[in-house]
């Protein structure tokens, strides 16, 4: 038996259509505000207060923005503090060795051997990097910060020492040579090698400069430090004095002088490794205290948000089930229609 396909039936059929595609595009935005907690279409539901929405979102999005710099900040910071601490200790280990070897038989070897591997430990320690960028660089973060020991600054202070002298460090008319001389060299042309310009062009491609960071009060702060800083500079110094004069034939008077000299660098080594941590401490203490803040600001403007944009996820809930069961009733009477034949109508 056939079904009624006519202009009335079709007419019969359309209203139930146009209510079930209402339907459907309500539960649709009732769903995703049930998931969402949030207006569908904030810019319709709140009109003229929409401008204060928007602001509201840059101002988070500002807030994670400069969370995301904090913590890139504090994470580079601890690295740097790490790597201060670890030559912290390999000063440390240095002095107290050389403290025992100085007057020691075997005191040279000694001596020449350990500096030489604190030279190469120093050089990795300030290699460290975070991110891809070299934390002991500069503003040059792309570049090794330090030279390797062979690539340069070895041949620069054997150079300097056959400069003065007349003669290189191994060589036997180096047993000639007293305190007094020894102390004048290290003083003079070897110190220069540490000092602008000689440490940038013979050791250093770091800068004087570190990164700055801007916290969101305005003020900047310094996470960072440079391979330029004088703690590196005097352990080189200390390290490279002992590496070269240890190897060498100085006579006994004369490397206990060499040995003093570097002992008391290495001092001062220490106190300005402990003065560039504190530097670094205040700059942690201002991005802990930045962090502390946008986390104090970051839930009120939240909840400013949700008062303007949000929904109340039950009631969207409800707005769920009743227009499911509207589309089930729209869906059972539609399907009735189109099942209405010629015999309904006798």
């Amino acid at each position: 038996m056939g079904t009624v396909d006519s202009i009335p039936t079709r007419l019969l059929l359309q209203p139930s259509r146009f209510a079930m595609a209402e339907s459907q595009r309500r539960l649709a935005q009732a769903q995703t505000e049930a998931a969402s907690a949030r207006h569908e279409d904030v810019g319709l539901a709140l009109g003229a207060r929409t401008g204060a929405a928007i602001s509201l979102r840059v101002q988070l999005a500002g807030l994670d923005q400069s969370a995301t710099s904090l913590g890139l900040a504090s994470a580079r910071s601890e690295t740097v503090q790490d790597s201060l601490s670890s030559l912290g200790t390999l000063a440390e280990r240095f002095r107290s060795t050389l403290t025992g070897a100085r007057n020691s038989e075997n005191g040279r070897a000694l001596s020449a051997a350990l500096a030489r591997t604190s030279l190469d430990a120093m050089r990795d320690t300030l290699s460290v990097t975070h991110d891809g960028q070299y934390l002991f660089s500069g503003l040059a973060s792309d570049t090794p910060p330090l030279a390797a020991y062979d690539a340069g600054p070895r041949l620069a202070i054997a150079s300097a020492f056959q400069t003065q002298f007349g003669f290189a460090p191994d060589d036997p008319a180096a047993a000639s040579l007293t305190a007094t001389d020894i102390g004048g060299f290290l003083d003079g042309a070897f110190a220069a090698l540490f000092t602008t310009p000689g440490w940038t062009s013979t050791w250093s491609a770091a800068t004087d400069e570190t990164p700055k960071l801007r916290l969101p009060s305005g003020s900047a702060v310094d996470v960072s430090s440079s391979a330029n800083a004088p703690f590196a500079q005097l352990m080189a110094q200390a390290f490279s004095a002992m590496e070269v004069l240890g190897r060498g034939k100085l006579n006994a008077t004369a490397f206990t002088a060499a040995a003093d000299r570097a002992l008391a660098l290495i001092s001062q080594a220490q106190a300005k490794i402990g003065d560039e941590q504190a530097r670094v401490g205040i700059g942690q203490s201002g991005v802990k205290a930045a962090r502390a803040e946008i986390d104090g600001r970051r839930p009120r403007l939240t909840a400013a948000v949700t008062a303007l944009e949000g929904v109340d996820p039950y009631e969207a809930a409800t707005r769920v089930n009743v227009l499911m069961n509207q589309l089930e009733s729209s869906y059972a009477l539609t399907s009735r229609i189109s099942r209405m034949s010629l015999l309904s109508y006798l």
